[in-house]
């Protein structure tokens, strides 16, 4: 049985989000050197309550089955693998299947710019391993710890306060 899950977010601006899916660059977004920053576990294990949590991942560090093993006990979460070649083409092909009206993307790579542009809601992150420009650009908001990043969907008012008009 298919559960729907959605998470609606109606700004005082006129803006209305009617999200089913969030789709996260892993490698630099959501890890350092192929290790999940602190606190993003959890909080990935909250948002698959909520939201159907899709990881998309060239496995630069060959971790990806490590990490769908620890989150796969847990969680519907799913990890994804890209093929060689143009991951950022990848990536939109799978927003568009998902279908990106009802998608929000969160990432940091010149790989993801795609992602966050064409997503309902695009969100880059600048962690320790950067972020690019073209990322940035492609954006609705922009923070600096990907904790807070995943917390604008766990705590809505956040999400008012930051993208209101």
């Amino acid at each position: 049985m298919i559960v729907k899950k959605n998470l609606e977010i109606d700004l005082p601006c006129g803006v209305f989000y009617d999200l089913s899916n969030l789709v996260l660059d892993l490698n630099g977004t959501l890890t350092v050197d192929g290790k999940f920053i602190e606190g993003v576990e959890e909080r990935l294990k909250k948002l698959s309550e909520i939201l159907n949590v899709y990881l998309l991942t060239a496995d630069t560090h060959q971790t990806a089955d490590e990490i769908l093993d620890s989150l796969k006990k847990d969680t519907s979460i799913e990890v994804h693998k890209l093929d060689s070649g143009r991951g950022d083409i990848q990536k939109l092909n799978f927003l568009e299947k998902l279908g990106r009206e009802r998608t929000a993307a969160i990432g940091n790579g010149c790989n993801d710019a795609l992602l966050l542009r064409e997503a309902a809601l695009g969100i880059s992150v600048i962690g320790p391993e950067g972020a690019s420009m073209e990322a940035l650009s492609a954006s609705q908001a922009v923070f600096l710890n990907i904790c807070d990043a995943l917390d604008i969907f766990l705590k809505k008012n956040r999400m008012i306060a930051t993208l209101r008009k």
